[in-house]
C-alpha cells in the first residue's frame, strides 16, 4: 500500500485490509503445514500396511474432526477421585 493510499483510508477501511492480510497469512501457514503433512504421508506410506490418510499422519486445529471426541465429565476431577478412590479400596 502506497503512503497516498494509507493517507485515504479510513479507520474501518484500514482495519479491513488488516484482517484481510492476516486471513491471507493464515492461509500461505496452513497450505504449508498441509504440504508438509502430504510428503510425510507419502514418505510412511510405503512402510505402512493400511492405507495412511493425511490426518493419520498429523492433525490439525482447522481439521473438521480434530480428533477422538472426550465424553463430558470423563476426565473430570471427581471421576478420577472414584477411579482413586477404587483403586486405593482394592490395595487394602
Amino acid at each position: 500500500m502506497s503512503a497516498d493510499d494509507f493517507d485515504r483510508c479510513t479507520p474501518f477501511e484500514f482495519s479491513k485490509i488488516i484482517q484481510q492480510w492476516e486471513r491471507q497469512k493464515e492461509e500461505r501457514e496452513k497450505r504449508s503445514w498441509e504440504q508438509a503433512r502430504f510428503i510425510a504421508t507419502c514418505c510412511l506410506q510405503p512402510y505402512s500396511k493400511k492405507a495412511l490418510k493425511p490426518t493419520d499422519v498429523a492433525r490439525f486445529p482447522w481439521d473438521k474432526d480434530a480428533g477422538p471426541k472426550v465424553e463430558k465429565g470423563h476426565g473430570s476431577i471427581e471421576r478420577m477421585k472414584e477411579l482413586e478412590k477404587r483403586l486405593n479400596s482394592g490395595k487394602n
